[in-house]
């Protein structure tokens, strides 16, 4: 008799499907299309940072002579913004064991890459290696808190029920 996993998530596996697919479709507006943003601008200044921790380290040297918000969103919200994927990608994996976190962060990264060639491709926003740091850090906080909210939960549930 096979044994068949709990699913630690509540929501049907479809639905979750969907809410990923409505979370990316809404990334893709911001990073591409937002006008608030500056994506759809004719002032956009296009700009390519290859070098890892130069925009980052900036962001603090500079911070009092930069425009008001900038350091809010060029690294916090770089990271709140891939926190969903990692959260929603993670449940989709919910059903095996342990879900891979490797997975997770490698898709995150994979995910934030794509963005950034997209980028450079397009000239809309600007192509920054910081920025699949960033992003895939936002995946891996995104994996952890699903972790903490739901598989270490149940793991504690049935820690508590094997004496019963």
């Amino acid at each position: 008799m096979k044994i068949r996993k709990r699913n630690v998530f509540p929501l049907p596996y479809p639905a979750r499907v969907v809410i990923l697919l409505i979370y990316l479709i809404i990334l893709s507006y911001f990073l591409f299309f937002s006008e608030s943003f500056g994506r759809t601008g004719q002032d956009h200044i296009f700009a390519v940072n290859l070098v890892p921790f130069k925009e980052i380290s900036r962001c603090f040297v500079y911070y009092s002579s930069l425009p008001r918000g900038f350091l809010f969103v060029n690294i916090v919200g770089n990271i709140i913004a891939f926190i969903p994927f990692g959260f929603l990608f993670a449940s989709l994996l919910s059903y095996r064991k342990g879900v891979p976190w490797l997975l997770t962060i490698a898709l995150s990264a994979l995910l934030s890459t794509v963005v950034e060639l997209i980028q450079l491709v397009t000239r809309k926003g600007s192509c920054d290696v910081d920025d699949i740091i960033l992003n895939t850090m936002g995946g891996a906080l995104g994996y952890i808190i699903f972790y903490i909210i739901f598989v270490r939960k149940e793991k504690i549930r049935c820690y508590h029920n094997k004496g019963k």
